[in-house]
């Protein structure tokens, strides 16, 4: 697993290795089919939640991500832990009242 956090307690072959995306090839070619796998998936929100922009920055907490949580507050699709979504937990949610 990539990071110091062992998500599988139970599996002995488990091991964490701090940054294995860069020394673990395995690690390296998951790490960028996931991505690939979630750009896709942001692309497709578009259809759901236009203004927001996630085509272009991909749920990263970019300029532009946070000028969108500004305009259009948060949708059902932000994680709340993220500091700037729980900085903005005041504004409306998206979508018709």
């Amino acid at each position: 697993i990539d990071g110091a956090f062992n998500f599988l307690p139970d599996n002995p072959k488990v091991q964490t290795i701090i940054k294995a995306d860069a020394s673990v090839p395995s690690v390296s070619a998951a790490s960028i089919i996931a991505k690939v796998a979630r750009d896709q998936y942001m692309a497709r929100l578009v259809a759901d939640y236009p203004d927001y922009g996630f085509e272009r920055h991909v749920g990263y907490g970019t300029a532009l991500h946070l000028e969108k949580l500004k305009l259009y507050g948060i949708c059902d699709l932000h994680r709340r832990s993220f500091k700037p979504i729980s900085a903005l937990m005041k504004v409306k949610p998206y979508g018709p009242n």
